[in-house]
């Protein structure tokens, strides 16, 4: 007699990485060996739930048309997998001219290794042959599981809805070999029993008749082998994220032969999120999908309104007044002056840069340059944007010191060539050259200036970046 054992063997059909929690669901730790019929509980751990007399098949016995494996009384199969098997009538009639009308029925039933957890999916999964001696083939058997064992007093049919069914609607007619049966569902409660079986009563039972060479059977008997129930891990994207960049989400320890979708469409274990929204990644295993989701928010980012360029006469005006702007509450600002306030007082010119930090915001930051015209007399934004929207459409020097002074200003590309010529206090540039705009890029520019009092020249150099 083999030793008693409690399998928590993983079934090769099994997710990889599932614990089966049914212990000896491959039937093969055994009390005693069988040798009579109606002995299922000479499996380990295994009972029949009603007076069926569900039965028990092993190689350990060695003895043909007996409880055996491979040959015994019902036919002759191999084990699914390793020497033992269990047996169960799903209905017969002891009426040659009849047919299957009656609710006897058999079961075999299971105690798991934990309850399950409500909320958890459950993976479902067993074998089933149908036995030479019999003359019909049923479609319906399931697993139920329950919180008790399904006892009755009697023979009949326990009639409730099992979570995993033969969804395939296929009759179950193999007899030289095994048909999978197998589902996923998600637990309502702790079950800590699973019983195989036909639960339907013989008027909701579809069937069929077999030919066999057994002869005065009038019933229909499976063989029943591997059976498992395996908590399905859901693949893991983490806690909700919040951002400023685009997200690379990614499932956490992906199984390298996972089957990987997501609700944008995308396939695979990692996507990019580059919007606010719920995304959700699905992923099938042994024909079970299971989900998880995350929140991703892109955060706004701050605006800081700041003025244009100023020129101002600082000989004049001791100071100016530089604001950001409104601002959302709890924001921190930061000038590169060291000031910490909405606004500020600048006394002397220069780039004045600012940065903020807001909570749901992302970071912005701003910059101004306030030209004193008191000691520079001309001046040239570095920038400007000719793209047709009204703002910055036009680039030219800004004559501060004397309004009736003379320039002349050259404009070239990057290789040295010409582009324009800018002569008058009042000419601008508009970024094309014989009306068609010139490529986005850094130019240079020469200005000469001319003071109408003391005709004093002065030679500036500078470059200019347009923006489209």
């Amino acid at each position: 007699m083999r030793p008693l054992l409690i399998s928590t063997s993983i079934l090769l059909s099994c997710p990889t990485g599932a614990q089966n929690l049914v212990p000896n669901g491959d039937f093969e730790d055994y009390v005693q060996c069988p040798d009579y019929v109606s002995q299922i509980d000479r499996a380990s751990g295994w009972f029949r739930p009603t007076e069926g007399t569900s039965d028990y098949f092993h190689a350990c016995l060695g003895v043909p048309w007996s409880l055996s494996v491979p040959d015994n009384s019902f036919g002759n199969e191999s084990a699914h997998s390793g020497e033992g098997y269990a047996g169960f009538y799903c209905f017969y009639s002891n009426d040659a001219a009849g047919v299957p009308g009656d609710d006897d029925r058999e079961y075999v039933t299971h105690a798991l290794a934990e309850p399950l957890v409500p909320g958890n999916t459950y993976a479902v999964e067993f074998f089933v042959s149908l036995a030479d001696a019999s003359k019909y083939a049923v479609r319906d058997i399931g697993a139920l599981l329950s919180m008790d064992p399904p006892l009755r007093s009697d023979e009949f049919a326990i009639e409730r809805a099992p979570q995993v069914t033969n969804s395939s609607l296929e009759l179950l007619v193999e007899k030289d070999g095994w048909t999978r049966i197998g589902g996923c569902f998600v637990a309502d409660s702790a079950y800590g029993y699973i019983t195989i079986g036909n639960f339907k009563p013989a008027a909701a039972t579809v069937y069929t008749e077999m030919s066999t060479e057994y002869p005065l059977t009038f019933y229909s008997y499976y063989f029943v082998d591997d059976v498992s129930v395996s908590r399905m891990i859901p693949p893991d994207l983490g806690p909700d994220r919040e951002s400023c960049e685009a997200i690379a989400l990614s499932v956490s320890d992906a199984l390298p032969t996972g089957a990987y979708t997501w609700n944008t469409g995308a396939t695979g274990p990692s996507i990019l999120a580059d919007t606010t929204g719920i995304y959700i990644v699905s992923q099938t295993v042994g024909g079970c999908t299971i989900r998880d989701s995350v929140l991703v928010q892109r955060m706004r980012p701050l605006v800081l309104l700041l003025p244009p360029d100023t020129i101002v006469d600082l000989c004049r005006q001791s100071e100016v007044l530089i604001g950001v702007g409104d601002l959302p509450p709890n924001c921190t600002v930061h000038w590169n002056t060291g000031a910490t306030a909405g606004m500020i007082s600048v006394r002397n010119a220069g780039t004045y840069t600012v940065t903020a930090e807001a909570p749901g915001h992302c970071p912005g930051e701003a910059s101004i340059t306030v030209v004193d015209s008191c000691r520079t007399p001309l001046y040239l934004p570095n920038s400007f944007t000719p793209n047709g929207d009204g703002v910055n459409d036009h680039w030219g020097p800004v004559w501060n010191g004397l309004v009736d002074g003379r320039f002349e200003l050259w404009l070239h590309d990057r290789w040295g060539r010409p582009v324009t010529v800018l002569r008058g206090t009042d000419e601008v540039w508009d970024g094309t050259i014989d009306g068609r705009p010139v490529p986005e890029g850094m130019y240079t520019w020469r200005c000469r200036t001319t003071s109408s009092n003391d005709l004093s020249v002065r030679i500036s150099t500078g470059q200019v970046l347009i923006l489209r």
